[in-house]
């Protein structure tokens, strides 16, 4: 039976690593639990975070589990398919409307393709593949936080791969969670319901400005195979990346970086117009120029 890969990266926190694909991030507070995404929703999410937070004193007191507090950092189907495991979610308020839709069967059918191919190879079956919305959804913004206890995350309104995109920041601990905006390979910031690169970029001078108070940043999805600086340890970035892309989102902005081709819509099986793409040190960033 397919399992998803579980890294302790710090005390209290771990990587939830799924099929290769998408990471999601327990952090056990004194009071609450937080699961950052959902991922593709293909294991037992509460069961797997109830295991890493459980406190033994409390199950011996007999008091009830410790209250397990889910936030998405977008609305993408390979960040939010395991809602439906949860009654209730909370979601950037401008990707809040597609935390209700159900996959339709042909973008289940492409997820599969795209996204599974580890999760067919250990033992999973597309019938078992059940992915949904919760029961409620909830809207997030500017300065909204989720108080853990010992842990308080606040929410950063980020729009850049999605309108509504968010960061999660534990200040004390200097721990950053970016969603799908900071990758170690190029990024997307062409899709339909991306930003404006000009407001992407926007978005990571914030992010940039707190570089100081910054540890670690967190990215949703991890890959060796695309890791070219090998970057380490796993399932975290530098905070000197924060300005790397946003130096390298301006220097596109201004005319002075070099882009090339990036045959998108081919990836997807479709024709439309070729984007572009600008390598940084650490990562890039796909755009479309009609769209600055």
């Amino acid at each position: 039976m397919y399992q998803t890969k579980v890294i302790k990266l710090r005390e209290d926190l771990w990587a939830l690593d799924e099929a290769g694909k998408t990471v999601m991030y327990v952090i056990n507070g004194r009071k609450k639990a937080l699961l950052i995404d959902t991922g593709l929703g293909l294991t037992d999410l509460k069961e797997t975070v109830k295991a890493l937070c459980s406190n033994g004193q409390m199950q011996k007191e007999g008091l009830k589990d410790k209250e397990i507090l889910v936030v998405n950092t977008h609305g993408h189907g390979d960040h939010i398919s395991g809602n439906n495991q949860f009654d209730r979610v909370y979601m950037g308020r401008f990707d809040e409307p597609d935390g209700h839709s159900q996959m339709e069967p042909e973008e289940k059918e492409r997820m599969s393709a795209s996204f599974l191919g580890e999760y067919f190879r250990n033992g999973g079956v597309l019938e078992d593949w059940n992915p949904g919305p919760a029961l409620q959804v909830i809207p997030v913004s500017e300065g909204d936080a989720f108080d853990l206890g010992n842990y308080v995350l606040r929410v950063l309104e980020t729009p850049g791969h999605s309108l509504g995109s968010i960061t999660l920041f534990e200040e004390k601990q200097g721990w950053m969670f970016t969603g799908d905006l900071i990758l170690t390979w190029e990024v997307w910031g062409q899709l339909p319901r991306s930003s404006a690169l000009r407001v992407y970029g926007d978005s990571i001078s914030r992010l940039a400005a707190l570089q100081d108070q910054v540890t670690a940043v967190f990215p949703a999805h991890w890959d060796e195979n695309l890791n070219p600086l090998k970057l380490a340890p796993a399932y975290e970035l530098p905070p000197r990346v924060l300005s790397v892309y946003a130096d390298g989102i301006r220097s596109i902005l201004e005319g002075r970086a070099e882009a090339v081709d990036y045959p998108f819509p081919a990836m997807l099986g479709g024709e439309g117009p070729v984007m572009k793409c600008v390598y940084f040190e650490i990562g890039g960033m796909v755009y479309d120029p009609s769209r600055m």
